[in-house]
């Protein structure tokens, strides 16, 4: 109070009116913030309310969209995999009916030149490099033969190329693209690894013909046994070229469904 008398003294009512003034801002201004902060935390709440809403509305958006591209995703996929089933199955009798095609045809010639088998050398691992490299081989995967002989296949695959270097160096040499061997025993000095897995039937004679692919690159070989001597009559070598060729155009089919395995 004693306060106020002094600011009375000295002021006068209007001094007075100041200090009511300022206490009346003061309330004022607080009412006023107050107002204001909760003005201001409703409108955030309503605004967090409103992007709750709108978030939860686009995850049910996104979570419904998803669903429907899994659905897509998985029929697609379904569908797909029953397509490469249906292309392998197709390939696979397709494979199966060109192996059966070529059994057939060395069954042919076995029969027409009267000998005792007649199989496939399939060369591989770099044909273009048939010189004795290390790492060219070939494979016996076809064959045809009497009764009572056993099957090359099952020991003829994977083998060096430098085990039957000689055949072909020999079949270079011919002029006919053909080479005749009816003296095993000089064969088996020259070619001692070779016929570690030919004789063991132990044949009489053996012609090697040679298979070429439409660049004239050497591919394999077919050839025919004889567990008896060669009847020079019974032997079409011309024709067993043909038959060569005939082969190799069935094997070029085979390798293109081979290679989209």
């Amino acid at each position: 109070m004693e306060i106020l008398f002094k600011i009375f003294n000295e002021y006068g009512w209007w001094g007075i009116l100041g200090i009511v003034l300022c206490i009346g801002l003061f309330w004022m201004s607080k009412y006023i913030s107050k107002k204001l902060t909760t003005n201001v935390t409703t409108g955030l709440e309503k605004v967090g309310m409103t992007l709750t809403d709108q978030i939860a509305k686009q995850n049910e958006q996104l979570t419904v969209t998803i669903a429907k591209s899994q659905e897509k995703l998985i029929d697609y996929l379904i569908n797909n995999e029953d397509k490469k089933q249906k292309n392998h199955n197709n390939m696979l009798n397709d494979r199966m009916v060109l192996s059966e095609d070529i059994n057939q045809t060395l069954k042919d010639i076995m029969n027409i030149h009267h000998s005792q088998r007649a199989f496939v050398l399939e060369f591989h691992n770099s044909y273009q490099n048939l010189s004795g490299i290390p790492f060219a081989k070939y494979s016996c995967n076809f064959e045809w033969f009497d009764k009572g002989l056993t099957s090359l296949c099952n020991v003829c695959s994977g083998v060096a190329f430098s085990t039957i270097a000689r055949v072909v160096s020999d079949l270079n040499k011919s002029p006919n693209k053909q080479v005749v061997y009816t003296d095993i025993n000089k064969l088996e000095e020259d070619c001692p690894s070779l016929m570690s897995f030919i004789k063991k039937d132990n044949p009489e004679a053996l012609i090697y013909t040679g298979m070429y692919d439409r660049n004239n690159m050497l591919i394999g070989l077919l050839v025919l046994e004889y567990q008896d001597e060669i009847n020079p009559k019974k032997v079409n070598l011309h024709q067993l070229h043909v038959q060569a060729a005939e082969l190799t155009s069935i094997l070029n089919i085979r390798y293109k469904y081979n290679n989209q395995k």
